[in-house]
């Protein structure tokens, strides 16, 4: 009896030794984070440090600041970072995840840039060069030699090449990867130039022309939403019509007196949230639209003039066209020799949506979010895609 009561004790003390050996796991927080993250794509090292957050340009060329913020605002006004109990963090932009995992130590290319290398065109070539080949993910599929590219560009300029000249070159460069997610932009200091070519170029918005055409043309009675951002009505009494020329330009800003784009996006920099304004107005405006087309056999969704804009957006007025939660792709980042975790994406009904058929027009001006809809729109049933091929830019913008 003795050796049962003892042996009961003994067990007691090994189980209550090992509660109480657990230590409890911290929950990370932004103010614990502190030294250097590597996004998992992209070419982006971030600096933690106690007064501020620095986001670096990086390649196998060369590592230099881009941006600085106070590490005060990183802490208390950057809703969409969460910390990982490995110190990693993540940012949440619309639905896409980037990860930035802890370095051991800064990177030795990472410093200052010296006024020398700020000004010489062979470095700002190298640096844009090394950046695209590290990064750009779409080489093979556009066939496109990047190589050669460089040995073409570097033939037409020295180091004494008057600036603004060079930066064409650099643009007609990148518009070599025929990528309307690649863009280069000249510096602030010579935007007038840049524009004052851009007039010489101008031609007649032939797009707009077309779109005001078919509304008139074929319509009952059209409406339209922030200046013909979205446009819909009745072919007849059994097909509905709907232009969505645009991913963004959404938001319930409008209002029915003189509102003006440019007043539009004087709003969006107000905003507390533009990307939640965008989410409601399109949520609110497409609810509308259902209501009035509910009773037809079926939509034209026209998106042969949408150029793009949030994915988010596009995705959120194609959720009130379907009745169930459907994986529409996946997508992953250049990194390294590889690729980054592919990121699952999901899409759930609406409310209030319309399941009949739905007839979707496409173009060559069917860019971008516009694109990724498309995609999307392969997984619904109640959906037909015609037209030409669309512009080919699904990537993340990079600029």
């Amino acid at each position: 009896m003795f050796k049962k009561i003892l042996f009961f004790i003994l067990l007691s003390v090994v189980f209550v030794g090992c509660k109480n050996s657990k230590k409890e796991v911290k929950e990370l927080t932004k103010a614990d984070l502190n030294g250097f993250g590597e996004q998992q794509g992209e070419g982006e090292i971030i600096e933690i440090n106690d007064s501020l957050v620095i986001s670096y340009y990086s390649s196998n060329f060369n590592c230099y600041p881009n941006w600085k913020i106070s590490r005060k605002y990183f802490n208390t006004q950057t809703p969409t970072i969460t910390v990982n109990p490995d110190e990693s963090f993540n940012n949440k932009e619309g639905y896409t995840v980037f990860t930035y995992t802890k370095l051991k130590e800064k990177p030795s290319l990472c410093k200052e840039l010296t006024p020398k290398q700020k000004s010489s065109n062979t470095y700002n070539f190298e640096t844009l060069w090394n950046t695209f080949n590290e990064q750009y993910a779409f080489f093979k599929e556009r066939n496109v030699d990047w190589d050669a590219i460089k040995s073409k560009y570097r033939a037409k300029f020295t180091d004494k090449t008057e600036a603004f000249e060079f930066y064409l070159l650099m643009e007609n460069m990148v518009l070599e990867l025929n990528d309307e997610h690649s863009n280069f932009d000249v510096p602030d200091e010579f935007d007038e130039q840049w524009h004052r070519l851009q007039k010489k170029k101008g031609t007649t918005n032939y797009k707009q022309l077309v779109q005001n055409q078919l509304l008139h043309q074929y319509l009952k009675a059209p409406k339209k939403y922030n200046a013909g951002q979205l446009s819909w009505g009745l072919i007849s009494n059994k097909i509905s019509y709907i232009q969505l020329n645009g991913m963004d330009g959404l938001a319930n800003y409008f209002s029915e007196n003189d509102t003006t784009w440019d007043t539009y996006w004087e709003i969006t920099e107000n905003s507390d949230d533009y990307q939640k304004d965008l989410l409601e107005g399109t949520n609110k405006i497409t609810d509308s639209i259902i209501k009035d087309i509910k009773n037809t056999k079926a939509c034209i969704l026209d998106l042969r003039f949408n150029g793009g804009g949030y994915d988010k957006v596009g995705l959120a007025f194609l959720s009130h066209f379907i009745d169930k939660e459907y994986t529409i792709f996946n997508k992953k980042r250049r990194f390294k020799n590889g690729y980054s975790e592919s990121q699952t994406i999901n899409i759930k009904p609406s409310e209030n949506n319309y399941t009949k058929k739905v007839y979707v027009l496409t173009s060559p001006f069917t860019v971008s979010a516009a694109e990724t809809s498309i995609l999307a729109s392969m997984n619904f049933p109640n959906f037909k895609r015609f037209g030409s091929n669309t512009n080919g830019a699904f990537s993340d913008i990079f600029i």
